[in-house]
């Protein structure tokens, strides 16, 4: 945690057309930033629902008391580490607009927060949001800033689901089910990157002597360049931080990214494998089950940021179905082909778009080089049924348990 250096300079593209200054300057109106810190004025913290850290470990019968008491004061430590560095956590997302917004949302809607390492690496995951049963699981962590950014995008999964219903699900066509992964996705690492330039660079409409941090912008820069480099092209006009032109060029530039799109991709594939066997034979299979298709309109007016729908003001044209922002690449192709052959024999064949390159290392890229995945569950779509369960071996988006 430390504070933005002063003279840092938004990373441009074209580093000759700086930022414009703002029409008002800011204000020294602290308003509801209330916390005196030595490194400048704060926001008090989102207050969240946290269940403290989960331990999936068996007694040693043969373990000595001291052993025993070792044991747990090591547990212990490692409980108190995860909510030290969760408040810090909190407190870092908590200065950012975007970040304050999907906190108290996804708190609104009974989300709440609890450590599981085993969860979470029987996955490869740094974090998932499930809204199964509306629960953020975090990996432990000592990065506080890391883990601000990670609850930032897993709230933002929780806010669309919850409250959009854009998660993909198998009431949706495969093809379309990989539309909206895209989506989705592409508006969480978007919020993330707007998180990142807000707690950088300040609240435009905070005191001047607001507390900053670079290391997040800074973590991002690192991880996904191409994403930040289109958020900040556009802070060239002040206003863009906070009218969401910022939000949508992050959103546009993911659709630009192979090694997130493979990994998508081939995500969603394998679990529409993995759970297709499981529902033949239910109640109105074809009517139910991978057959509802959605337009661009409707995904467009439900991806939102701070409660505005961005894309219909600086994406107006956008469309969810050209081959930028639907189209696969040929491995995907033949993947959806075979799908419909071996499941929907039936139904009419989908005309898709080409787009791409599949990147065979798109896994070891993700969960490697980025040091994060946003796993997202989804309950059984027919009430009338008990939940599925998937067969052994794989998860949600189809990695290795």
């Amino acid at each position: 945690m430390s504070r933005l250096p002063a003279r840092l300079t938004p990373f441009f593209f074209d580093s000759s057309q700086p930022p414009v200054p703002p029409d008002t300057p800011p204000t020294n109106n602290r308003g509801d930033w209330t916390e005196s810190h030595p490194e400048g004025w704060a926001r008090k913290t989102v207050a969240v629902n946290f269940i403290g850290t989960v331990v999936h470990e068996r007694p040693d019968p043969f373990a000595t008391e001291e052993q025993k008491q070792k044991r747990k004061a090591k547990l212990d430590k490692m409980a108190a580490r995860n909510e030290r560095v969760l408040n810090e956590a909190l407190f870092i997302l908590s200065q950012s607009p975007t970040g304050r917004d999907v906190l108290e949302q996804m708190t609104k809607e009974g989300y709440r927060i609890v450590f599981d390492d085993k969860r979470t690496g029987d996955r490869g995951a740094g974090g998932l949001c499930d809204p199964s049963d509306k629960t953020i699981v975090l990996r432990g962590h000592d990065n506080a800033a890391y883990l601000a950014l990670l609850i930032g995008h897993e709230a933002v999964h929780a806010v669309q689901n919850t409250r959009h219903d854009l998660f993909p699900s198998t009431r949706h066509k495969p093809e379309v089910g990989i539309r909206l992964s895209f989506a989705i996705e592409a508006d969480a690492y978007a919020q993330q990157a707007q998180i990142a330039l807000e707690l950088a660079y300040g609240d435009p409409d905070g005191p001047a002597d607001q507390i900053k941090f670079e290391e997040p912008v800074e973590q991002m820069r690192q991880r996904f360049p191409d994403i930040m480099r289109a958020a900040e092209r556009v802070m060239t006009h002040a206003d863009n931080m906070k009218n969401g032109a910022s939000v949508a060029a992050a959103f546009e530039a993911f659709y630009g990214n192979f090694h997130l799109r493979t990994f998508y991709e081939d995500a969603h594939t394998e679990w529409a494998e993995t759970y297709a066997p499981h529902l033949k034979g239910g109640f109105s299979w074809m009517q139910r089950h991978f057959s509802k298709d959605v337009d661009s309109q409707w995904i467009k007016d439900r991806i939102q940021h701070r409660g505005k729908a961005y894309l219909n003001q600086h994406a107006p044209h956008l469309d969810f179905k050209d081959a930028r922002h639907s189209g696969l690449t040929d491995v995907t192709m033949q993947k959806i082909e075979k799908f419909y052959d071996a499941h929907l024999p039936t139904a009419p064949k989908p005309k898709l778009k080409n787009f791409g390159v599949h990147m065979k290392d798109a896994v070891r890229w993700v969960l490697g080089l980025s040091g994060e995945t946003h796993v997202v569950f989804k309950k059984n779509d027919d009430p009338t049924k008990p939940p599925l369960k998937a067969p052994p071996q794989r998860d949600r988006w189809g990695m290795w348990k």
